[in-house]
């Protein structure tokens, strides 16, 4: 009897009851659903350590797969006026999807490589480009074919390149003054351009990066482990959409040879810590589709396939949103544009 006591006092230590709290039941279950849904979302004592396979995604994931569900998704819902409309797209590398084809929504996302090698006039016409499709706002970041957005890249000397980076900096050298290069970024007119940084529309939250693990001496290339890892530590936890041009592993990551190649610490710090809604990325042509592990939906918006034809629509996903505050926020968004 005082064992079973113990229990039961131990139980209600635990999990107060409603009746015994000052406030009311009401107020206290949503209490206790947020506070719930805080911890779930905002774990910032969970510490990511480079993963013992980190140099071969396929293994780490055959490691880690059967606690790490992957469920597919539909690829369109109907548009709802209570909700803010997300339509994303990846890797087009200047073959641009008709205007007419691509859907209607309130914030257009660009998860990196837009251009071939990212030349000024690539960059231009990227530009003039968006500006055709009537989205509210576009969030843009760059990826690994966008050489002159990386700084590093701009800023090094030859001697510290590989022999792809080099051929690059030359062809583009040959054809463009280094301050061309240097203002190649500014080129992207209205947008929203995230490095390492992030942004709030419509009071969601989103964080851009562009790196990836080490990929055949391209922009914004980072080896994996460690290095890439201390760039998803500086992505905050509380985020709602992350763009990032690499995938995790197991999410839109495989290979046509069925090699995985997505970054293992990037799927750990998005499980584990950052826990967003969505998860927008491209770069593995291939990989195009919608996951979920049941909490965060995973995106690979890639346009084109592995011959670098146009092949996929871009995907869209809404998230939910006062209508009044929509209104407001779009009508100021749209003022703002003029």
């Amino acid at each position: 009897m005082t064992e079973e006591f113990e229990k039961m006092k131990l139980d209600d230590e635990r999990t107060p009851s409603p009746y015994l709290n000052p406030l009311n039941s009401i107020q206290y279950r949503k209490q206790q659903r947020c506070a719930t849904k805080n911890r779930r979302r905002s774990n910032c004592t969970t510490q990511i350590l480079p993963h013992k396979y980190t140099d071969d995604p396929s293994i780490a994931w055959e490691m880690i797969k059967s606690n790490r569900p992957v469920k597919t998704m539909k690829l369109s819902t109907p548009i709802r006026k209570d909700a803010v409309r997300f339509v994303c797209m990846a890797c087009f590398h200047q073959s641009f999807p008709d205007p007419q084809r691509v859907p209607l929504g309130d914030i257009l996302i660009v998860a990196g490589d837009f251009t071939l090698c990212g030349r000024p006039d690539e960059i231009e016409l990227f530009s003039k480009y968006l500006k055709q499709l009537p989205h509210t706002l576009k969030v843009v970041i760059a990826g690994n074919h966008e050489y002159t957005f990386d700084d590093r890249f701009m800023k090094a000397n030859g001697s510290k390149f590989g022999e792809k980076k080099l051929a690059v900096k030359q062809t583009l050298s040959n054809e463009f003054t280094l301050q061309e290069m240097k203002n190649a970024k500014a080129k992207l007119e209205n947008v929203i351009y995230l490095e390492d940084s992030s942004t709030e529309i419509f009071g969601i939250r989103i964080y851009g990066t562009p790196w990836i693990p080490q990929y055949d001496d391209m922009a914004f290339n980072l080896p994996r482990g460690q290095a890439i890892l201390d760039k998803w530590n500086d992505i905050p936890v509380g985020v709602d959409v992350l763009i990032t041009h690499t995938p995790p592993l197991g999410h839109g990551d495989m290979l046509p040879t069925g090699l995985r190649v997505g970054c293992v610490e990037l799927l750990n710090s998005v499980v584990k810590r950052i826990r967003p809604k969505y998860h927008v990325f491209g770069h593995i042509h291939s990989g195009y589709g919608c996951t979920t592990d049941g909490y965060t939906k995973f995106v690979n918006c890639s346009l084109v396939d592995d011959r670098f034809q146009l092949a996929n629509n871009p995907i869209i996903f809404d998230i939910s949103i006062d209508v009044n505050k929509k209104e407001r926020w779009t009508h100021k968004y749209r003022t703002v544009k003029q």
